[in-house]
């Protein structure tokens, strides 16, 4: 197992929950490259931080990464909180999709969340956007 599939198996969970219920919403990444969109546009900006990796149980350490994913979700100011609510819902349904007993795990990493908290809302006068925030802890094992 790598930090690049652990990475992977949230970030394509996340991504496909959100494309699926909304296509116009873009989704990025901490890892990217990217421009911020236009004030009408919609998009969720994930981070993800590996908080551990390895564990120790017995002997050699092992492959087991914990850590923490935050999804702001940016949606354009002065439209109330619906579309903002609606795309919080996708960003959890795909972060508990990895929970599922149907997941498929590609990536061979055994990808987990715990519980989720949000969406809390981030407001600041004049701001171009929006800003509902959604966190949760993780782990994948080796």
């Amino acid at each position: 197992m790598t930090l690049v599939n652990a990475r992977a198996a949230f970030e394509t969970a996340i991504k496909n929950a959100v494309t699926t219920a909304d296509n116009t919403v873009t989704v990025v990444f901490d890892n990217m490259p990217f421009t911020t969109p236009g004030k009408t546009k919609k998009y969720v900006m994930v981070s993800l931080d590996f908080d551990q990796s390895t564990t120790q149980p017995q002997g050699a350490a092992i492959d087991y990464y914990a850590g923490s994913i935050r999804c702001a979700i940016m949606t354009p100011s002065n439209k109330g909180s619906a579309v903002a609510s609606a795309i919080a819902e996708s960003v959890i349904d795909g972060m508990i999709s990895v929970n599922a007993s149907t997941y498929s795990d590609t990536f061979s990493v055994t990808p987990r969340v715990g519980p989720i908290s949000g969406p809390t809302s981030v407001t600041n006068d004049n701001q171009s956007h929006f800003i509902s925030v959604v966190n949760c802890n993780f782990t994948a094992n080796g």
